[in-house]
């Protein structure tokens, strides 16, 4: 299973002749936006992590203020 999960997120390599380098990749449409998910949240997981903080902190304020 998990080298089912590694083939499909790596994708189908195919070659281009006389470019360097010449290796390209047809992924499936899932495999990329997955890859794109991915990507956000590498590059903005400081900035997620101080976003749920501060919504899990206004909504047990609200639980407590409201009966």
């Amino acid at each position: 299973m998990i080298e089912k999960i590694r083939k499909w997120w790596k994708g189908e390599a195919y070659y281009l002749e006389s470019v360097f380098p010449g290796i390209r990749y047809k992924r499936h449409w899932t495999a990329k936006f997955a890859r794109i998910i991915v990507e956000f949240y590498l590059k903005n997981w400081q900035w997620w992590l101080g976003f749920l903080v501060a919504v899990s902190g206004l909504f047990i304020a609200y639980k407590k203020l409201v009966p």
